[in-house]
C-alpha cells in the first residue's frame, strides 16, 4: 500500500492495520508519525540523528507526546538522538515537553560506536513502525501498523543501542 493524501483513515489502526506501506515525502511521513503518535497507548520510542521539527515537531506530534506522558505514570517515551549538541543549540519543539515532564520522557545522546548507523524509526506501542534507513532521505520511508515481529527486532536494536547512550547534561533544564 502507497500513502497518498486523502486515503481513508481506516485503513491505519494500530495494532489492526497489518499492511506495509512505503512513503516517500514529508508530507506523508509528517501524517503518518501523527496519526501513530496519537494512538499510542503506553510506548513511543524514536531513534533518529536529530529531532526533525518538521515531524516531532509539529503540534499534533508533540500534543500526542503529551497526552501520552500525561495518560498514566508507567507510559515511557525514549527519544535516542545522534547529535544532541546541534538540539541543545537549536533546540526543539519537543524538548521542554521532555524537560517538563522528565519521569516519563528521557531523551538520551547515542554512543560514538553507534555514529554510522544511520537509520531513523519510530516505535509506537508493540506493533507500529515508521523507518528511514537514511535518516536524511524522505524518498524511502517503510511503515506498518500492526507488525509485531518487525517492531521487536527494531525494539532489540534500539535497548542495545540505548545501554550504551548517556544523558547530555546540555539538554537539562536549569532551575533557578
Amino acid at each position: 500500500m502507497v500513502y497518498s493524501p486523502g486515503m481513508d483513515l481506516a485503513h491505519f489502526v494500530l495494532g489492526q492495520s497489518r499492511q506495509l506501506f512505503s512513503l516517500s515525502g514529508l508530507e506523508a511521513l509528517q501524517f503518518h508519525a501523527c496519526r501513530m503518535a496519537a494512538q499510542a497507548r503506553r510506548r513511543l520510542i524514536i531513534a533518529s540523528h536529530h529531532l526533525d521539527d518538521r515531524i516531532h515537531g509539529r503540534s499534533c506530534f508533540i500534543e500526542a507526546v503529551r497526552q501520552l506522558a500525561i495518560r498514566h505514570p508507567f507510559t515511557r517515551i525514549e527519544i535516542l538522538v545522534g547529535d544532541t549538541q546541534r538540539l541543545a543549540r537549536q533546540g526543539s519543539r519537543l524538548l521542554p515537553l521532555a524537560q517538563d515532564l522528565a519521569s516519563s520522557v528521557s531523551i538520551r545522546c547515542r554512543d560514538s560506536e553507534d555514529e554510522n548507523d544511520e537509520r531513523s524509526f519510530l516505535l509506537v506501542d508493540d506493533c507500529g513502525y515508521l523507518l528511514r534507513n537514511r535518516w536524511h532521505d524522505l524518498r524511502d520511508i517503510q511503515g506498518d501498523y500492526d507488525n509485531r515481529g518487525r517492531v521487536r527486532r527494531l525494539e532489540r536494536e534500539f535497548r542495545r543501542m540505548w545501554e550504551r547512550s548517556h544523558e547530555d547534561p546540555a539538554l537539562r533544564r536549569l532551575h533557578l
